[in-house]
This record gives C-alpha cells, structure tokens and sequence, in this order.
C-alpha cells in the first residue's frame, strides 16, 4: 500500500522531544504512516513534491522495532544531507532483520518548510512497531 501525505497520527506529548504515534492494518502499513509523521514535523505540514522514488534497505532489528529505527534513522541521514524528504512511501518488507521501502523524496524548501521541526535524532526511547488490538501500532520519539 503507498501512502502519501498527509497522513494523521498522534502526538505522544512528550516534554523534552516530539513522540508520534500511528496505527495500520499491517506492519507495512503502520511503518508507512511512521515515515510519514516524520516527514510532516521535518516540513512542518506544508506540501512536498516529489521529485524521484528511491529503493531504501535498512538492517535492522532487535525486532520490529529496531527495523523502523533504522529505516527512521536513514531517513533522517538523507534530510540531514541532501534535503530531501519523504512525500510518499510504500514499505514492501518490515521484519526482524531489516524493512524495505519505496519512498518518493521532495526538496525540504527553507522558506515553505520553515515550521518544520529540527530533527536531529531518532531515539529509542519507547520506539514501537507491534501488534495492537487487531492491527498494528508505530511509535517513535524524535530529538529536536
């Protein structure tokens, strides 16, 4: 399933980082919208557009959750390096050992993007990609 932006998700309220939140049918699915969040605090809520797809493979583990940190992570090295952030995203695998993803990148414009928030980390702290009432539930705190 390819998601795009917006995408809704939940603000975990943390008081020192910004925590989200974000729910899916599948592993696949919450890990997308996870990716998601992140790009809407990197950009503050304002439009990206996609300018080219790229096949991102992390390793990852211990388990799910270490997966969407990695991937989170990468993320954040491209945006920290390039500028670029995630418009859409379709994650094709997400496991123990690893996620796959396609993710469409835009250009971060310093104007357009200004309310974005500053991440510089994605933490550990309560990282979460695990079953949940029937679905699946994604959680991760960012440093800012």
């Amino acid at each position: 399933m390819r998601l795009a932006l917006p995408q809704p998700f939940e603000d975990l309220g943390h008081t020192a980082d910004v925590g989200v939140r974000v729910r899916g049918a599948t592993a696949e699915e919450a890990l997308a919208r996870l990716v998601l969040a992140f790009a809407t605090l990197a950009s503050g809520g304002a439009g990206v557009a996609a300018e080219r797809e790229e096949r991102v493979a992390v390793q990852g583990g211990p388990g799910h959750a270490g997966s969407a940190v990695a991937l989170l992570r990468e993320l954040l090295y491209r945006l920290a390096t390039e500028g670029l952030v995630p418009a859409a995203c379709e994650v094709l695998r997400v496991d123990a050992a690893g996620a796959e993803a396609i993710v469409a990148f835009g250009r971060r414009d310093p104007v357009r993007h200004a309310e974005g928030a500053d991440v510089k980390a994605v933490t550990w702290h309560v990282a979460r990609l695990e079953r949940e009432d029937g679905g699946w539930v994604a959680q991760a705190v960012f440093d800012v």
